[in-house]
């Protein structure tokens, strides 16, 4: 059996190797010089423009999306909040380029200092948000001394439920309670 394989193997490969190689037809070349043939037009540089901020007005806001919706930053220290989800302290992805901005101004200004006032939604014991609205307030410390700021310039307010931005108790309502204001006590932005 084994004397059968290696001729039928050689064959196999003589026929692979034949059908690689194969020389130029007339339609080839000709194909080649018409390609050659045609002329391009000069490629004229164009300036490069700024990226258009993106419309964020077709993205539906909702409860389980307001944290990280696009409208709550714009990249600048004009923000001032950082919202947050439902039992979480996690700085949101979607805040870091705002934190980032707040930490090159306090870099940038010896002498400003902001307070960062923690929240909560109402749900939940008083305790328990008030412990919930310290760790968001922590949270974004961490971020801005981890940018370079210094301790002195940040101070940590926990208000738990205590300060609602919206009074209602829809999920909506609740999602703008979750968050971490920064309000700058000397040299605001």
């Amino acid at each position: 059996m084994r004397s059968f394989l290696n001729p039928l193997f050689a064959l196999m490969l003589a026929a692979a190797l034949a059908a690689c190689s194969s020389t130029p037809t007339e339609e080839d070349t000709s194909a080649t010089d018409t390609a050659e043939q045609t002329e391009v037009a000069p490629v004229t540089p164009v300036e490069p423009t700024a990226p258009a901020k993106p419309d964020t007005s077709s993205i539906p806001m909702t409860a389980d999306n307001f944290y990280n919706h696009p409208s709550n930053y714009d990249g600048t220290t004009n923000s001032k909040v950082i919202y947050f989800a439902f039992d979480s302290n996690t700085v949101p992805a979607a805040a870091f380029e705002t934190l980032r901005a707040h930490a090159t101004h306090l870099k940038n200004n010896a002498n400003a200092k902001v307070r960062l006032e923690g929240h909560a939604d109402e749900r939940g014991t008083r305790e328990y948000n008030v412990a919930l609205s310290e760790r968001r307030s922590k949270a974004v410390e961490k971020f801005l001394r981890v940018q370079g700021v210094s301790a002195s310039q940040i101070e940590v307010v926990s208000y738990g439920e205590e300060k609602p931005a919206a009074f209602g108790h829809s999920e909506m309502d609740w999602a703008k309670n979750r968050r971490v204001e920064l309000n700058y006590t000397a040299g605001r932005p």
